[in-house]
């Protein structure tokens, strides 16, 4: 009987020390289970904080596309009869969108990855140099171009850095240093250390300023830019070796053969990628060709710019010459200029039939041509 019992004992004790090993093993792989959720919630917490920065850069983005679609619609020709807007509406569909597209969203890139119609970043860079060649025709201030004061009838929102930066990026590669230099300076002027947005930095813009400086002949004031980019980056080789080569210059000294080497690969790096605020300006070199300067004279002419005898000689009258249907009819003729004779005509083509004509010679568009005086044969002009 007492036999009995011990065993009963021995099974009872057994079946507890296992049960209480088994919960202890059990509460041992829950702790660690615990440890993956914190992790867990650790990376889903840095996944939300991204897709918020993501979402709010969306936001802004769709916000400054509707402003622009407002503005356009229903006006459109008014609206892109300003370059600088049709400049912002291409590096939209040619830079931006393929940045939204970039980002980790399949959706995103799946609705972008339709068989839309997008510009290239070759018309893109051509809205660009229109500019240049539209601010060097029309004798326009970088700064009026940068606040989008072209046609006053309808202003475009202002440039930002970046934006400014990349027209002088344009006029450089074009090796118009000119213009590099002014769009350049104006990228700085409005460059925001706190945007961090910006898709370049201060010393992007000092490093093209310096070069574009030094090529229009101003080694002094490309030394002094240089000396501002080591002021912040110390370690920038590029300019180290541009610095050794401008004081070289200005000491009449030799370098040698390495020296220049470094100094010319930093230069032509740029092609391809202190004094506080210095500012840079010098005119540009007189060296057009009369037949340009007077093209460009020409282009900029109003009657406001006649004298009152040569205003005097200029008049509105109903022509008709001689033809039966517009002997009934004449044509509204206004002549804006004297020298040469430039007219207009009123009424000639009904609004109806001009909306004709535009649909139909639409598909035959091409860009125009342009026989400048420094070209030999007609260019092709951009947008």
């Amino acid at each position: 009987m007492h036999r009995i019992w011990l065993y009963i004992f021995l099974v009872t004790v057994e079946r507890n020390i296992c049960v209480r090993s088994e919960v202890f093993t059990s509460i041992a792989h829950i702790i660690q289970l615990l440890d993956t959720e914190i992790e867990l919630a650790k990376q889903l917490k840095i996944y939300l904080k991204n897709e918020h920065v993501r979402l709010v850069h969306i936001e802004k983005f769709l916000s400054v596309i509707n402003n622009d679609l407002s503005q356009a619609r229903g006006k459109e020709e008014q609206y892109f009869s300003n370059p600088i807007n049709v400049y912002l509406f291409f590096k939209h569909l040619t830079t931006e969108w393929y940045h939204i597209k970039d980002m980790p969203s399949p959706d995103i890139r799946t609705i972008i990855d339709k068989n839309w119609l997008f510009p290239s970043l070759e018309d893109l860079t051509g809205t660009g140099i229109s500019l240049l060649r539209l601010q060097n025709t029309y004798q326009i201030t970088t700064s009026q171009m940068a606040n989008g004061e072209i046609d006053l009838k309808f202003r475009s929102q202002k440039l930002t850095s970046d934006e400014c930066y990349h027209i002088g990026r344009v006029a450089y590669i074009n090796n118009d240093f000119y213009y590099a230099l002014m769009w350049m300076q104006e990228a700085l002027d409005r460059f925001d250390e706190k945007n961090k947005r910006a898709l370049i930095s201060r010393i992007d813009i000092l490093d093209h300023l310096s070069n574009v400086t030094f090529q229009e002949g101003n080694i002094e004031n490309a030394l002094a830019l240089t000396q501002e980019m080591l002021a912040i980056d110390p370690n920038h080789v590029p300019a180290k070796a541009n610095k050794v080569y401008y004081e070289s210059l200005i000491n009449g000294q030799t370098l040698s053969k390495d020296q220049k080497k470094d100094s010319l690969a930093s230069s032509e790096k740029i092609g391809s990628s202190s004094k506080k605020n210095f500012r840079v300006r010098k005119q540009r070199q007189n060296n057009y060709l009369e037949l340009s300067e007077v093209y460009k004279a020409l282009c900029r002419q109003n009657r406001a710019k006649l004298s009152h005898k040569r205003q005097a000689k200029l008049f509105c009258r109903y022509r008709h010459n001689n033809h039966p249907y517009l002997i009934l009819r004449p044509v509204k003729e206004e002549q804006l200029f004297d020298e040469p004779t430039i007219l207009l005509f009123h009424d000639v083509v009904s609004d109806t039939d001009i909306e004709q004509i535009k649909v139909l010679a639409t598909p035959q568009v091409n860009n125009e041509e342009s026989n400048m005086a420094t070209d030999t044969e007609p260019s092709k002009l951009n947008y």
